[in-house]
């Protein structure tokens, strides 16, 4: 043992410089390989944090006609379907809305303002999850007054004081709750974030809006606990053969479809309506970073086992030497063995500290999982034996060969130059190459793609925009002086209302339009008569909204061509949505109010009769160009503290709602791009252990070259030739394949970039030149020593 840490602590101060790159190329691949899988983690296990989840099951209804489905549907339903069957032991309902409501907790002076979710539920959603409660009583739900809140709400709400008992007190109306107050019942540990449910306040539906009759609105989730995941397809048969749904919405082409919660995170939802209440994450994406992840470690596995090799003519005499003095070829090997997997040992090491700052700092804020290593800590010991496994198979090969043959053979290099060892060398190289080839392309068509979306042209002026949601009293009772004391500002030159937040959401509310006896599906936005003004939307046929088109008791909407286009709508025809008819007056050219993965759909902007129907809670603040926008949003907040100095006024621009709308593609980027970029520095380590190795062994020929008259160019020339000819055969065969891969990503948007042909040269461009610059700079040395010199070993 004393003699293998001698003979490590011996490489380690004759070699720094091959040693340090190494361990820093490998800890910067085990700190990607622990980051990537941390994540494939948080998705591969999402809802598997419920004790039940293996028997949860969310209904859905599809439509055989129209090969679509609906996970959001009538609460009458819901009720006849939890009561279907032996099998199932409970069924709750959820609100799907994600919407905030303004409360306060505290009396008087002391009350504090705060916008929280709330979900309206069954009380059997405690059972069916498993919540885990740290205070209260979890049978509390039975009591439709009362209301179960996570632990880090009640610490943000209550300090370090018991919740339970405390009253939570709603300025503005809870959907399917009566009252305006609720008593805290019971306090749940938060859930992790890689689950459907959030960490909301939590409280039954009132009695009074649990109507049987109620087939027409489509407002609710089901979800349901089995008695067995085998019982699945016997409650579908048994309900699709005995309910009839004709019931609902008149439509007999519906049939159920139980969907594992265990596999709803990684479902396509494309087709399925209200299937934006789920946090979906697409298979592709998880198994493309899980296969960077490996593919990383490969290549940083192999440039290891490059550099062990290229370090052969500088450490053949120390071997020779202990030969000759009676070490037996398998104690050197075990000694070139543990010294490979000390180094790997030392870079996961490092790779800890790199994670740990990583965390700390915040730096990868994009990732969704935790990243903090206790959590992790499976994965964590999994990859410490990675390490140890990469660092022993590594070394396997050096050691073997480094001590297989006669000294006198391994001093005059004929293993080094021999057909096999460069033929070895150069497929382990062409791999890195490769690789890095097909990276780089990915990360040059995502970067294009979220080019394209962030700057595709909306149809609408979304800069100098702010927006924020207002309570109901404001909006409702007080938007007249909201607005008027707005505009004294100098730099607000318009103020409109919405009942949704327009822009950097993929859905909103959905009705059934009527056109002559025709109906057409279409989102539904009920807007202040200002609202395309301050927008900057467009006007392409007929008129725009006026001033008094919500005091005239009528309808009036605003289609967009795609509307106009798909259903033949006319200025001045009428539509009927179902709370009365209304008349065209305009239409509008097509807006992207949803993300790019999405097809454009029929979109009605609305007028209605004193905002009967909706409160428009969100307000749009249009900032005239060069205003102080810290000022403007200062002023924002006087004016609403001094309507009500309790709301906590939260306020938004665009470019945060389109980072929101666009996450997912913005992380993917950043991932393969990070992994590009590791794969160019580890194959430039990669590259130059093997100049290292080729021009130790070559010094002699490239001395007496030169006494035959090369010069310095033609020494370069020489090694640049074999490498540069390597990347372009790798590049040939990387070529298809990222090309399929680019292809197939973009599939997923209904509106894309194309895959330009510069691509592929930029990829190209980037490798030729760092190739060539590393065996430039490794070789000029070597290149401009005296002959005299190099020809004498």
């Amino acid at each position: 043992m004393k003699t293998l840490l001698r003979n490590f602590l011996s490489v380690l101060r004759r070699f720094q410089m091959a040693v340090g790159l190494n361990v820093i190329g490998l800890s910067v691949a085990f700190t990607a390989f622990l980051v990537i899988m941390m994540q494939v983690s948080h998705d591969h296990s999402f809802d598997r944090c419920h004790p039940k989840a293996g028997r949860i099951f969310l209904a859905e209804l599809c439509d055989s006609v129209m090969a679509n489905g609906r996970v959001i549907y009538p609460g009458a339903f819901s009720d006849v379907l939890i009561a279907s069957s032996p099998h199932i032991e409970a069924g709750t309902m959820i609100t799907p809305y994600d919407k905030r409501n303004y409360l306060s907790v505290g009396e008087g002076g002391d009350a504090e303002g705060f916008r929280e979710k709330v979900t309206t539920c069954h009380p059997a959603i405690v059972d069916i999850f498993g919540f885990s409660f740290v205070e209260g009583d979890k049978d509390c739900l039975s009591d439709p007054e009362k209301a179960i809140i996570p632990e880090s709400m009640a610490h943000r709400m209550f300090g370090s004081e018991p919740a339970v008992g405390r009253q939570i007190h709603f300025k503005e109306a809870v959907w399917t709750k009566a009252g305006r107050d609720l008593t805290v019942g019971g306090v749940y540990r938060d859930f992790p974030d890689n689950t459907q449910l959030g960490n909301t306040i939590y409280s039954a539906i009132d009695a009074s809006f649990r109507k049987p009759t109620e087939w027409g609105g489509s407002n609710w989730l089901c979800y349901l606990l089995l008695d067995s995941p085998e019982s699945a397809k016997v409650v579908e048969d048994n309900f699709n053969r005995t309910f009839d749904f004709s019931q609902i919405w008149g439509c007999e082409n519906l049939h159920l479809r139980l969907l594992p919660l265990e596999e709803l995170h990684y479902m396509n939802m494309q087709d399925i309506w209200g299937s934006n209440s789920l946090r979906t994450q697409s298979p592709e994406t998880v198994r493309l970073l899980f296969l960077i992840a490996w593919l990383i470690l490969l290549i940083a596995a192999v440039n290891y086992m490059n550099f062990s090799t290229a370090l052969t003519p500088m450490r053949i005499r120390s071997i020779n030497t202990q030969k000759v003095l009676g070490s037996p070829a398998s104690a050197l090997r075990l000694s070139l063995l543990v010294e490979a997997a000390a180094i790997c040992l030392m870079a996961y090491l490092l790779a800890l500290v790199w994670v740990y700052l990583l965390d700390r700092g915040q730096y990868l804020s994009f990732v969704e999982a935790d990243i903090s290593l206790l959590p992790n800590l499976p994965i964590v010991l999994v990859t410490g034996g990675i390490a140890l496994l990469v660092g022993s198979l590594s070394g396997v090969y050096p050691a073997y060969y480094i001590t297989s043959f006669p000294p006198a053979l391994v001093l005059k290099g004929s293993f080094g130059l021999s057909l096999n060892g460069r033929r070895l060398r150069t497929v382990l190289i062409g791999f890195q190459c490769i690789v890095s080839v097909a990276l780089i392309v990915g990360a040059c068509i995502i970067q294009l793609q979220n080019y394209f979306m962030r700057h595709y042209a909306l149809g609408f002026d979304q800069d100098q925009i702010m927006i924020t949601e207002l309570s109901r009293d404001l909006c409702i009772k007080h938007k007249d002086a909201f607005t008027g004391q707005l505009m004294k500002y100098p730099d607000i030159e318009g103020v409109a209302f919405s009942a949704q937040k327009v822009g950097g959401e993929d859905a909103y509310s959905t009705y059934e339009f009527t056109h002559k006896e025709e109906a057409f599906p279409g989102f539904f936005l009920s807007v202040s008569p200002s609202f395309l003004d301050v927008m900057g939307i467009e006007v392409t046929d007929g008129n725009r909204f006026s001033p008094s088109d919500d005091k005239d008791g009528n309808f009036h909407f605003i289609f967009n061509e795609t509307a106009r286009r798909a259903n033949g709508l006319e200025v001045g025809e009428m539509v009927d949505m179902g709370w009365g008819p209304g008349r065209i007056t305009g239409f509008i050219g097509d807006v992207a109010l949803t993300s790019l993965r999405e097809e454009e759909q029929n979109i009605a902007f609305c007028v209605s009769p004193d905002n009967k129907f909706q409160w428009l809670s969100y307000a749009y603040i249009r900032l005239r160009a060069g205003a102080d926008v810290t000022k403007a949003v200062d002023r924002l907040r006087e004016v609403v503290s001094g309507l009500d100095a309790s709301y906590p006024l939260e306020v938004e621009f665009y470019d945060s709602l389109y980072n929101q709308l666009y996450h997912r593609e913005e992380f993917v980027k950043k991932m393969v791009t990070g992994a590009s970029l590791l794969a160019i520095l580890i194959s430039v380590v990669g590259v130059f252990g093997l100049v290292i190795f080729e021009t130790e062994y070559r010094r002699r020929e490239i001395g007496i070259r030169k006494v035959y008259g090369a010069t310095v160019t033609d020494i370069l020339l020489m090694f640049n030739r074999k490498y540069l000819s390597i990347v372009v055969v790798c590049f040939v065969l990387a070529t298809p394949v990222a090309y399929l891969f680019a292809a197939g990503w973009l599939e997923n948007f209904a509106y894309r970039t194309p895959v330009y042909w510069w691509v592929f040269a930029l990829a190209f461009g980037i490798i030729f030149l760092v190739t060539f610059l590393t065996v430039s700079f490794q070789n000029w040395r070597t290149a401009n020593e005296n002959p005299v010199d190099s020809v004498k070993e």
